[in-house]
């Protein structure tokens, strides 16, 4: 027997699909197009603590993907739900509502390095595909799996980028660490000891600070006393923007040179001001004057609609939302494990260049860059914080990553 539609229902549902892609945290955000069952993608991401910039640019670089795509995969609309996940407890926990509640079988999760081990251990046991947005070496290492792909490029490959051009740049042959004590920051310090034990350098000192620290006297004063040619701050966001400003207050480029490993550009850029960033070499995943073509059309989109340049926070969502999209319509289904084996191998137009995700760790193969700051009068635009100094591709043979998948 057919149902009837009343004119009410009717209505509420038409107004639902000419919402388009709405964002707000903690809610369901949908392409609808009457009479489809949409393709879910759960975002897992910070909106609060130390790293809530990160929030916002994310839910911008995911929007930007989907309408790119036209809304839709596979003649389905696209609906992203959209989670806070602030710890490993909370992510796990929102990853098994949007699985085994709303269907989701694709998700991407940043930025913290704990919370993307803890959800990719479900997702396998899940087999839903995750793309996740963190830095620790154990994710595409020991703790690998074949339902989880990383684009950023490891705390392993992004010392050996940085590291060598500081000391180059600066002249550095003694260094002092301000590290976040995780497991982020713990293989960041590792790998810095590890190229600077292998040029016979010296690391003098290190001082940890728990995530989201708000008062950095007592590690600023022991860096001072250490008296380093370089200060490197391991830390990232919010973190990195307090300690960077506190740095300039205590006067510590009077002192030591100052670099950061892992930076998040130029939204934390602006946090932190010209006046303090001048000279400072930063390493970065992406930086909108990389000159590859897929990376010209991104930015010239994300301008077009934001009336902003883009920085890593929304870049690293949108080439990882919009390869997926990509990869299930190659695939031809929404099966995990086929689009999976649709993304492996495959080289693709990414915004560094011609990118691919290895098949044997899912680690994307991509350079990380080193930039230093200028001068506010060197600055030809608001933007025009850093020039890109150097850049290479360093990840780790597959024999040597650690990763083998059950």
């Amino acid at each position: 027997m057919e149902k009837k539609i009343s004119r009410r229902t009717f209505l509420k549902n038409s107004a639902i699909a000419g919402v388009g892609l709405g964002l707000a945290a903690g809610g369901v955000m949908p392409f609808r197009a009457w009479g489809s069952e949409p393709l879910k993608i759960m975002v897992g991401t910070t909106f609060s603590g130390a790293y809530a910039e990160t929030g916002d640019y994310v839910r911008k670089g995911i929007q930007l993907a989907v309408e790119m795509h036209g809304g839709k995969v596979l003649g389905r609309p696209v609906e992203i739900v959209e989670r806070d996940v602030p710890n490993p407890s909370e992510g796990v926990k929102k990853a098994q509502e949007a699985v085994e509640k709303l269907g989701a079988k694709f998700m991407f999760v940043s930025p913290s390095s704990s919370t993307v081990l803890a959800v990719m251990e479900y997702v396998a046991k899940q087999q839903a595909l995750m793309f996740a947005s963190a830095g620790a070496d154990e994710i595409t290492g020991k703790s690998c799996n074949q339902f989880t792909f990383r684009w950023p490029v490891a705390t392993w490959s992004a010392i050996r980028e940085v590291v060598p051009r500081i000391i180059d740049v600066y002249k550095a042959k003694t260094f002092y660490t301000i590290t976040p004590k995780y497991v982020f920051g713990e293989d960041l310090l590792r790998n810095t000891q590890e190229v600077l034990n292998a040029k016979g350098l010296k690391l003098l000192g290190n001082s940890d600070h728990p995530m989201g620290e708000s008062d950095f006297s007592s590690h600023l004063t022991k860096a001072m006393a250490a008296k380093a040619d370089c200060v490197l701050f391991l830390n990232f966001g919010g973190d990195t923007v307090n300690a960077l400003k506190q740095a300039n207050s205590f006067g510590l480029n009077k002192v030591s040179r100052i670099a950061c490993v892992w930076g998040s550009g130029l939204t934390q850029m602006k946090a932190i001001g010209p006046k303090i960033l001048e000279g400072v070499i930063m390493g970065l995943q992406y930086f909108y004057k990389i000159g590859a073509p897929g990376n010209k059309k991104f930015v010239e989109a994300f301008r077009k609609k934001y009336n902003e340049t883009p920085n890593y926070l929304a870049a690293n969502p949108y080439i990882n939302i919009k390869l997926l999209l990509e990869s299930i319509e190659r695939a031809k289904t929404d099966d995990p494990v086929k689009v999976m084996k649709a993304i492996e191998d495959f080289e693709y137009e990414g915004l560094t260049g011609t990118e691919k995700f290895r098949a044997c760790d899912h680690q994307a193969v991509k350079p990380y860059y080193t930039l230093q700051c200028k001068a506010a009068g060197a600055m030809k635009d608001p933007d025009d914080f850093a020039d890109i100094i150097g850049s290479s591709t360093n990840i780790p043979p597959c024999a040597e990553a650690g990763c083998k998948f059950s």
